[in-house]
């Protein structure tokens, strides 16, 4: 199902829904279909970056408990229906065409429309409680407190990743200002999953959680021990807490982070009477799969592809380059939305790059590919490749890495919109 097909089944057309200002039309829209929502058990999920990471890991691992578990993620990277999964196994179309028929009838009756995303969220909610999941683990689109996940009125369990400067015109210069909204998700009486991170995120997360009587579960680093990673392995151990030595599928040490914050719920969870065996977290950080987030899609030649969109993903990429693969200089694919801050991006990525190759992956909203290579030359003395097309680009760094005989590595970063075009040219060529 692709984004067109969607639209046109939700609303009869394809053209652009229009933003709302609060989450009143949802809820109209919600009462008139039944509140679906209010009949699941739902882990409400808010961050910059992680959020997904920790869903899909938390989807499989209360899958293999034998809980039927749904999952409700954003953005997709082919399929629209990759959002709406069941045990790791996406809605059909059929079953997408279906409900969206039965939220399309309702839309005339609304006093005001729900936007796009709103929709999307009320698919979700019918389609988890048709099909009578046992969890449903719901990821929060952007920032939070006015995000449409957040009409939901009870929830087993908030969790909020790390937080960083992202979407600044929507939710805020700062991090503390960024904070309060993603904060929004915390709910009276219900306890919060908070993975460790700056002072300035810390305080006011707790300042909300404490005027809303949530308990704080915190992440803790201190109990953290990683392990040498060797690239025929492929996995990174870990010891947290009690756990000694389990294997994380998840590559990057920003997946450390996220692996805790996922041991933390899966405590909360167990503590509250859920059977959860300790062979289902096991196996579950063990086999749990996420596209696009530090995939290495070939090791030889080495390509390691991330959807990287902001400076602290950027960062937390880059570090994890240099930590797993120390030996290897870099050359680096590089396409961006126009709103993001890509200069500081391309800085992060500077040290230890061989090249950089530029490319528009989006008509309307991408970056020029020229202009960023006029803007990056004045800073960059290495070479700069501008792309006639994604398949030039990479074929354009295939041939150099063959040259250079595993000495250099491919990064292709700066967006989630290049993702699906790399993985199919990398599946079918080489």
């Amino acid at each position: 199902m692709t984004r067109e097909e969607s639209r046109k089944a939700l609303c009869g057309s394809t053209d652009p829904i229009p933003e709302r200002s609060d989450l009143q039309p949802l809820r109209v829209l919600l009462q008139r279909l039944g509140n679906p929502e209010k009949s699941l058990r739902i882990i409400h999920i808010a961050g910059s970056n992680g959020k997904g990471s920790v869903a899909v890991s938390l989807q499989n691992i209360l899958t293999l408990a034998g809980y039927k578990t749904g999952l409700h993620t954003s953005p997709h990277l082919e399929s629209m229906n990759e959002r709406f999964t069941i045990d790791g196994v996406q809605i059909s179309d059929a079953d997408y065409l279906r409900l969206s028929n039965l939220i399309r009838k309702e839309l005339p009756l609304l006093p005001s429309m729900p936007n796009e995303f709103d929709l999307l969220t009320a698919l979700a909610f019918l389609y988890f409680k048709e099909q009578n999941v046992d969890f449903l683990i719901l990821e929060v689109g952007l920032g939070g407190r006015l995000d449409g996940t957040n009409v939901i009125e009870k929830k087993l369990l908030s969790i909020i990743c790390h937080i960083g400067l992202e979407h600044t015109a929507i939710l805020g210069n700062s991090l503390s200002e960024i904070a309060q909204e993603k904060g929004g998700i915390i709910l009276d009486g219900t306890p919060t999953v908070l993975m460790q991170q700056s002072d300035e995120v810390m305080q006011v997360i707790r300042k909300i959680a404490k005027e809303k009587n949530s308990k704080l579960i915190l992440s803790n680093s201190r109990f953290l021990h990683s392990y040498p990673f060797y690239l025929d392995n492929g996995y990174q151990y870990f010891t947290y807490k009690d756990r000694k030595e389990y294997a994380l599928s998840l590559l990057g040490d920003y997946q450390l982070d996220n692996a805790m914050v996922v041991c933390e719920a899966v405590d909360y969870l167990k503590s509250i009477g859920f059977r959860i065996p300790e062979d289902a977290v096991k196996l579950g950080l063990y086999t749990t799969e996420w596209k696009g987030r530090f995939e290495v899609l070939k090791k030889n030649p080495l390509i390691v592809l991330d959807g990287a969109h902001n400076p602290q993903a950027i960062t937390a990429v880059v570090r994890s380059v240099e930590m797993l693969f120390p030996k290897y200089k870099k050359r680096v694919f590089f396409s961006v939305m126009q709103d993001k801050n890509y200069t500081e991006m391309l800085r992060i990525l500077k040290n230890n790059s061989l090249s950089f190759t530029f490319f528009q992956v989006d008509s309307v909203r991408g970056m020029d590919a020229c202009a960023l290579k006029e803007l990056w030359e004045k800073e960059f003395d290495g070479e700069i490749h501008l792309a006639k097309s994604l398949e030039d680009g990479l074929q354009w760094n295939f041939e150099n890495l063959r040259n250079e005989e595993g000495k250099a590595l491919l990064l292709c970063v700066g967006s989630l919109y290049q993702v699906s075009g790399i993985r199919r040219y990398c599946r079918e060529n080489l």
